[in-house]
Order: C-alpha cells, then sequence, then structure tokens
C-alpha cells in the first residue's frame, strides 16, 4: 500500500519527488524556497576548460562552450528546478600554455587562444553574474612555463654571468643539490619540483610577489570572484615560509576585493592541513575525505554512518582551532583523481553525494561526476579528464591530450539522465536544492553528533545565527523508523530528504521516501534526512 501511495504522489508532484522526500504535507524540497547566496559559501562545479563543451569544431572545449552551457548549471533561478542548482565555477588552468593541461604558463595576463579571447571571457564573466554564479580561477602561483619571458630572460642574463636581474625571480644555484637539479643549460641549476618544464618562482622575491600583485588585481578587475591556489604544499622551501607567503597573499587580494575567496590545495596529511589554515585563506580541500579510500565514498559504499558524523566533527573542529573563519572545501574527486564511477555504483555515488554535500562548508562537484563518467583507465590524468556526455547517442568529438577517449556513458548522458526520474543527475540536483535550501548546513558549526547505538545510523547538529539543524544519513539494508523526540530535535520541522535509489541493483531500486510523520522518521536503506529546530 506504502507503494502505491508513493506512486500516486509521484504523478502529482515534481519530479524529484519520485527521487525521495514526500512527506504527508508534501515534498518540503519542492515547496521550500532557495536561499540565494551572497557570500563566500557556494556550491562549486569544477570544469575542465579543454573537456566541458567545443563550440567550434577543433575537437577542444572552449568559453563559448560553457557559455552555452550555463543554463544546465543555473538558469538564473534557483527555484525552477529544471537545473542542477550551482552557484560557483571553478575554472581549470586557462593561461596561454603549450601543455594541454595548462599548469606550466607562459602568460598570466591572457586567455590560451584554444578556449577564447579576453573579450569571451569577460562575456562569460557577465552571463555568470547574471545568474548570480561566482567565478573562481585555477592560479600557478608555485611554477612557470620554462618559457616564460622572465625564465627566458633569466637564462639569457645568466649565460652572461649576471645573477641579479631575472634570476631572482627563480631559485637558480650554480650547483646541483637535493632542490636545485634542473640544469638551465647556462651552468646553473633551478628548482622544479613538478617537471624540467615548470621552474618555480622565487616566493621570497619581493618582485615575485609585485609581478603576481600585478597578476591578481588584472583578474580581480575582470569580475574574478577568487583563486584555486595550486600545489600550496610547494611553497615553502629553503627560501620561503609557504604560509607566510599565503598570508600575504591572501592579505595582498582582499586589498582589492574584501570578499575574495580563496581555496589551497594540499593533498598532505590532515595534520599539514589543519596547520595551513593559521595562514587565514578560507579553504583547503578536504583531501582526508575524498579519492575511493576517503570518508565519503567508503561510508558511501558501506553505509557506517556513524563513525563518518564522528570523524567529519572531528575534521570541522580542527580546522576552526586554527581559523575561526576556515570554511571547508568538500569534494569526491577532481581532475587528478580516478573519477567516483570506477569505484562505486550509482546508489553509492547518490549516497556519497549526500555525504560530501550536506556537511558544514563549500562542495566542489568535478564535472561529469553529476552523471557517473568513467575514467577509460586509471593510468594517466588525461584520462580523468575526457569529454562531459551530453547526449549519449551525440558522443562528443574532443580530444584530451591528442586522444579521444569518449565513450558511451554506462548510466547515460544528460540528455538521458534527464529524462530518468531516477537518475544519478536527478539524485545530485536534488541534493542540491535541498543544501541550497538550508543555509545552516554550510555555514554552520558541528556542535555534536547523533547519540546513535547503530553503526549505521549518524548524524550532526550544525549550528548557525541561533539556528539548528540537524542532517541524519543512514546505511542499513532495512528500512528505519526513528522517533525524533523533544530531547533529539526540538519542535523538529522536517526540511526534506533523498534517498539513493538505484537503477543497477535491484536490492535497492526502493520507490520508498523518507518521510516523517506524527514525529517518527521514516528512512529506507541508503537514505538522508534534514530537520530543523523551532
Amino acid at each position: 500500500m506504502k507503494k502505491l501511495i508513493c506512486a500516486v504522489l509521484a504523478l502529482c508532484i515534481a519530479l524529484s519527488c519520485a527521487l525521495c522526500g514526500c512527506s504527508s504535507s508534501g515534498d518540503p524540497v519542492e515547496n521550500n524556497k532557495v536561499v540565494k547566496s551572497d557570500d563566500k559559501y557556494r556550491t562549486f562545479y569544477q570544469i575542465w576548460i579543454g573537456s566541458f563543451c567545443d563550440s567550434n569544431g577543433d575537437k577542444t572545449g572552449d568559453f563559448e562552450g560553457i557559455i552555452s552551457k550555463l543554463d544546465y548549471l543555473n538558469d538564473g533561478d534557483p527555484d525552477t528546478g529544471d537545473d542542477l542548482g550551482v552557484d560557483g565555477i571553478w575554472l581549470s588552468p586557462m593561461m596561454p600554455s603549450y601543455s594541454y593541461h595548462k599548469y606550466n604558463v607562459r602568460d598570466y595576463f591572457d586567455i590560451d587562444p584554444e578556449f577564447g579571447t579576453l573579450e569571451i571571457f569577460d562575456k562569460f564573466i557577465a552571463e555568470c553574474d547574471k545568474r548570480g554564479i561566482a567565478v573562481i580561477i585555477d592560479l600557478v602561483v608555485n611554477h612557470s612555463a620554462n618559457d616564460h619571458p622572465y625564465f627566458e630572460k633569466a637564462c639569457e642574463e645568466l649565460d652572461k654571468g649576471k645573477t641579479d636581474g631575472y634570476a631572482k625571480y627563480y631559485n637558480f644555484s650554480n650547483k646541483s643539490d637535493t632542490t636545485h637539479s634542473r640544469n638551465s643549460g647556462t651552468g646553473y641549476y633551478y628548482e622544479g619540483q613538478f617537471s624540467p618544464e615548470m621552474p618555480d618562482w622565487n616566493l621570497a622575491y619581493e618582485g615575485t610577489r609585485e609581478y603576481f600583485e600585478e597578476v591578481v588585481k588584472f583578474w580581480l578587475d575582470r569580475g574574478v570572484d577568487g583563486f584555486r591556489l595550486d600545489a600550496v604544499k610547494y611553497f615553502s622551501d629553503e627560501n620561503t615560509d609557504g604560509i607566510e607567503f599565503m598570508k600575504w597573499f591572501y592579505d595582498m587580494a582582499k586589498g582589492y576585493n574584501p570578499d575574495v575567496y580563496m581555496v589551497g590545495e594540499d593533498w598532505e596529511d590532515p595534520g599539514t592541513i589543519y596547520e595551513q589554515y593559521k595562514s587565514g585563506i578560507d579553504s583547503f580541500f578536504n583531501f582526508k575525505f575524498a579519492t575511493a579510500t576517503g570518508e565519503f565514498a567508503t561510508t558511501g559504499r558501506g553505509g557506517q554512518t556513524k563513525s563518518f558524523a564522528s570523524a567529519l566533527k572531528k575534521y570541522d573542529d580542527n580546522i576552526k582551532k586554527r581559523s575561526e573563519t576556515a570554511i571547508n572545501a568538500n569534494f569526491l574527486t577532481n581532475h587528478d583523481m580516478v573519477r567516483v564511477r570506477n569505484n562505486l555504483y550509482d546508489y553509492e555515488q547518490k549516497f556519497a553525494a549526500a555525504l560530501y554535500m550536506l556537511s558544514p562548508g563549500n562542495s566542489f562537484t568535478y564535472y561529469g561526476e553529476e552523471i557517473g563518467i568513467e575514467a577509460p583507465n586509471t593510468t594517466n590524468d588525461a584520462s580523468y579528464r575526457t569529454a562531459m556526455i551530453w547526449d549519449n547517442e551525440n558522443l562528443p568529438n574532443i580530444y584530451v591530450n591528442g586522444v579521444a577517449e569518449v565513450e558511451e556513458n554506462e548510466l547515460g548522458g544528460v540528455k538521458q539522465q534527464l529524462e530518468d526520474p531516477n537518475s544519478l543527475l536527478n539524485a545530485y540536483r536534488r541534493i542540491i536544492k535541498l543544501r541550497n535550501q538550508n543555509p545552516q548546513i554550510a555555514r554552520g558549526d558541528i556542535t555534536k553528533t547523533l547519540d546513535s547505538n547503530d553503526p549505521y545510523l549518524g548524524g550532526y547538529y550544525i549550528e548557525h545565527e541561533g539556528e539548528t539543524v540537524l542532517v541524519i544519513h543512514y546505511g542499513g539494508d532495512e528500512t528505519l523508523e526513528y522517533e525524533i523526540t523533544d530531547d533529539i530535535l526540538k519542535g523538529a520541522e522536517f526540511r526534506g530528504g533523498c534517498v539513493a535509489t538505484s537503477v543497477e541493483d535491484e536490492a535497492y531500486a526502493t520507490e520508498e521516501t523518507v518521510q516523517f510523520k506524527n514525529g517518527v522518521l521514516t528512512m529506507p536503506p541508503f537514505s538522508t534526512a534534514v530537520l530543523k529546530a523551532n
């Protein structure tokens, strides 16, 4: 009888109710309004520019292609439910470079011709502004290309014995050691921790800092909202204190835009990342919880949410101890990692998405993750950066690093998944809407975890500006009925839920939804509920 009722309701209400979240008074996620962000807290979407959408048939994605797909990401009306609902974009490196990945920059003041022009970039920013989308760009501060004019001039001067000119912008030495191992052809060696094509800047030199101040001002003046700082773990060397440099960099940028947002990349252990927060930078990516072996994926697979909630609170507490303004940066995978689809079934991906998006801080979704793109192999970076699949029946002719690796997406392209109410894409759309309807989730602090004796039932209380929400995740195999007393959450209001319904595994192909009636929360296997105290 319950399944029949839910089936009837699914015909009467919006598409996403078929996914999850019904209650006796209707679906809160359909009825509640999205709260538009006007601060640094965002639902980000990472775009690998060359792989996203090709507008001119040259087999490389570009800014005109991104502009053509902005309505897919955010159509400007947060309550329609006709888009993904993201309100932030992180762009992969876009500046002129001879590599496909663009992490060796030769000119910090332009757009690579493969992607477009500065004028087209300005058009992109204007279209994002119309939709309330904040844009951050990948900024490579640790190193330049070896054909950057400053490095070329440095080598020319060193060849003539001049060491006090452009050579000061880089880390040169007249002998090879553990740090200086690249021979510049001049008798001098230089630091290049990634490759010979990427000589490291001397970040302690005042001239280098003045140069990057010009870079920051240039892009902020063009409407960029912030920066993703690449490879911050390498900022520290024999000349530079990396934390001091980041503090200087962040304070300098705030002088041009007090609301500038920055997120740093450091894939070291959590203790190292905690210390990076002493720089004052807003965010550092939460690598402990990401990747196939991180907390989000392992909990998405195994369902033991009680320990997950405790681990999340511990991490949240530790970053806030170092910086009261810390904003956690949660994600599943990025451009350097095997795709999440390579390790999780569709229902596990849905559950993992709810885990990371309904945690405090900013969320970062890697393009194609929302439709379950799978890496064709796990041996090289290019395989993690294949073309976005808009339509399985019309595959893109995009080449990644000179090789076309585009195949049909097992779960369907965007077109196919939009037509399936139980698709991964529609699950993402619902989770993002639930996140954006409850701004306390992103902005608040975890004060305590749910007192549970069930390892598969976990939750955390988030407080923000005097309001409390309770996020509950359930990863058990049988439907759970859980009474929400005033001792658990006073005057609980059901804000919505989601179920990781499977299209691949019949055991998780349920038609049940999260429900809250007469104080009892009903949670199917692998589901999430959000409640608010009153």
